[in-house]
This record gives structure tokens, sequence and C-alpha cells, in this order.
């Protein structure tokens, strides 16, 4: 289908030679696989950016006038043209294809906001930022893909902008996503093909134990030195906002111990493919066990400090294993306890496409919490949810990421814990 108007052919500079061939993205790239997406990129055409579709990407809020922030790098890469402070707002036309929804889309404004560069202005709010907007009609601005990894890949060859786009269709898309990219695709975060990316000037990244630079360390390992910085008990914010904090902290900490442990590797070389091979996977490895553990840390930390009882992993019906159960397994599997008084969270950095797995993690909880950093849910999936008694408990600052008609029945983490602490309590 050609939808409204997404492979750039556009912003084309100056008169065009007859003799040169027109791009044609439909004809290059139509019908082609994941797979093949992928190696396309592998093959280093294309400058990428990867990440997950927020509710403000999707339009959810009613915020996607602003368009889809893009960094520097991939700018001057894709579109070179408008990275300049001689105009104000410089602003090109390029085109874009999607071939995982075969969907072209023309008309794409790629802009650079600049009013930070023309004081005369005199506007309250400077801007030095670069986006692309005018997504109406694309799979990027299609609500139900809220969540969903996004591609972004282009290349600016003889004064033409080519960009290309995947917008993922299924979990196991997603999952051939991340097993590419050697890392989990987390809410909020962006992936470049470039490690050009601006280094972090952290006072805690300099207190880091000497030991970890000789012997990379636990997940766990990692998690006590954030919590032992950013304890609970002089926390004067919500615990929502601290949940948050010390994610984005140790997201910092193991790019940072990462880079001491791999770069030095690299440097000195392998003796075989199959040794390499071998060692990228083994770090590849290490971010998805970082991935998998994280969250459950810090709910974990934040439920002991709350006194709150609590398991984890109990093993349930069919060998299911729910994050937590409230108060106990003990409690779950005895038969006179009462329902009514159990409680399960689900925890998953992102609930697209993988919420369904919670419905039958405790058949004796009858409402299953599930605790998600995803930025928005569609609201066809949000009614999906809680008709099936899945109940979303999500950080504060995220809620507004959500459909308006659902943020009051959306839980914050400190709502959780006061019914959780509620429920336990009662006589």
């Amino acid at each position: 289908m050609a939808c409204d108007s997404f492979m750039c052919i556009g912003n084309r500079q100056g008169s065009e030679k007859p003799e040169k061939e027109e791009m044609n993205p439909e004809k290059d790239y139509k019908n082609i696989s994941l797979t093949q997406f992928l190696e396309i990129l592998d093959q280093k055409r294309f400058f990428w950016l990867i990440k997950r579709l927020s509710g403000n990407d999707t339009g959810i809020t009613g915020g996607h006038q602003s368009g889809i922030y893009v960094p520097r790098q991939f700018m001057e890469a894709v579109v070179p043209s408008v990275v300049t402070t001689e105009e104000y707002n410089p602003t090109r036309e390029i085109s874009c294809y999607i071939p995982s929804q075969d969907c072209l889309k023309t008309g794409i404004q790629a802009k650079y906001y600049n009013n930070k560069y023309f004081p005369e202005k005199e506007l309250k709010k400077k801007y030095d930022e670069f986006r692309l907007t005018r997504w109406v009609g694309t799979p990027l601005q299609d609500v139900e893909n809220t969540g969903s990894i996004c591609i972004l890949a282009g290349a600016c060859r003889n004064g033409e902008t080519e960009l290309l786009g995947w917008v993922s269709n299924s979990a196991e898309e997603e999952d051939l996503i991340e097993y590419w990219l050697g890392k989990d695709v987390e809410p909020g975060q962006m992936y470049l093909s470039s490690a050009q990316t601006e280094r972090k000037e952290l006072p805690i990244l300099k207190q880091l134990p000497v030991a970890w630079l000789k012997a990379f360390p636990s997940g766990r390992d990692i998690f006590n030195f954030i919590e032992e910085r950013f304890p609970q008990s002089s926390w004067t914010r919500s615990i929502d906002e601290l949940l948050l904090k010390r994610r984005d902290v140790e997201f910092d900490i193991f790019s940072e111990v990462e880079k001491h442990d791999v770069i030095p590797n690299i440097k000195d070389g392998f003796s075989s493919v199959d040794e390499f091979i071998k060692y990228a996977n083994s770090v590849a490895n290490r971010r998805k066990s970082r991935a998998g553990t994280s969250l459950e840390l810090h709910l974990e930390s934040i439920f002991r400090y709350e006194q709150l009882k609590f398991e984890a992993q109990v093993v349930t019906e069919q060998n299911k294993k729910p994050d937590f159960i409230f108060p106990s397994g003990k409690d779950y599997h005895n038969p006179a306890f009462p329902s009514t008084k159990l409680h399960m969270l689900a925890s998953k950095t992102c609930c697209k496409d993988r919420w369904r797995q919670v419905i039958s993690e405790a058949d004796r909880i009858e409402k299953k919490h599930l605790f998600t950093l995803q930025q928005g849910v569609s609201s066809n999936q949000l009614a999906e949810m809680y008709q099936h008694g899945i109940v979303l408990v999500v950080p504060q600052p995220i809620i507004t990421t959500f459909p308006d008609e659902y943020r009051t029945k959306i839980m914050n983490l400190t709502g959780f814990v006061d019914f959780i602490k509620t429920s336990q309590n009662a006589g």
C-alpha cells in the first residue's frame, strides 16, 4: 500500500542530471523480509537509529505534531544540508519507505530547531534539536504500534537523501532485532549505528570500584552500589522517581564498565573468527542478563524498604513463575488462605505483545498487576488488558504518555505499594 505518503527518496538539491538513475525504493526494497532488511544495515550503507515508539511518537497523547527527535549525528549523515545555523529553523522535505508495512511516505520534514543561535528572536525557550515531522498515515503514527521497535536507516548520496524504516509487527520480530543489536531495546533509549555518542560526565562514574575495571561486576553488585548512593531513606521525592533515577544511573554505569572491559579486548584482536564470535556472544548475553534481572532488583529493593511481605519467582500452576507474589508462595499454595488477600506483580520493561503471558501466571489471583516502563499503550490494548483482569502499574512520570481516558485507571508505583500495605494490614 502506498500509505498517506516512509525510505527516503527526496531532498534533491541542485539540478538533477538526466543520466542519473532515479531512486525507486518500492522497487528496490518491496517485500523484503526483516532478515534482509537487517542485512542491508550490516552492509553499512546506512546510518541507523533504533528506538521504541512512545505514546508521544504515535499520537496517543496528542503531542505528535513536534515529530520524532533524532540526534545530530543522524541528521548530519542523512540530511546534512539541514544542519546549518545560516538559516533560522531550516527545513528540508524528504520521503521515506517502510517495507515492513509496504508504506511510502512523501512530504516528511527534516527540521532543525536552532533558535538558540538567534538571540534576536527573543524567544523564551532556546532550542538546538533535530526532528522528523509529518508522519501522519504511516506506521509510526499508528497508535497500535505504541511500544513497537522502530528502525530508521538513511544516507545521503550525491545530495539525495535515502531513508528506510521498519516498524516491528510481532514479538518474534522484536526478538530478532534485539538479537541482531546485541541488547534489549528499552523504552526511552535510542541506539545508533555510530559509536560517536556523547560521553556523559557524571560524578558517580568517577566513584566506581577499581576492581570493576579488572573483573566485570554482577548485576546485583552494580545495583547495590547504586542503592548505597541513592538510599530510599534519604530520598525526598516519590518512589516512582527513585526507581527511574536508579535505572538511569544503572544504565550509565553498566555502559561505562562495559566500555572499560570490552574495548581493550577489541584492540588486542582475535586469532580467529570463531574466537571473535564467541566473545561477541558473551558480551551480548551479559547485556541481556542485566536487562532480564534489573527491573526485579529495583522493585525488590523498594518493596523490602516498604516492609511488604512478598516472595519472588514463586512456582504456580503449569510451572509458571510470577515475578512477585504477595504475601508468599506458601500462602498462595494454601487453599485455606483467602484468595482476596493474594496479589501478584509481573514486571516487564515493555509489555506490548507480552502482557498476555501474565494472564495465566497465577490462577488464584483474579486481578493481576503488571509493572512496565513502556511509554504508552493504545486504548484498544488497554481495554483488552482490563477485560482480562490486568491492571497496569507505571511510574508516575510515564503515565502522561498513555491515553487520557485511561490515566486514572493506571496505578503508579506509590499507589501499588499503598494498595499492598492496605491489604496486608487489614484484619
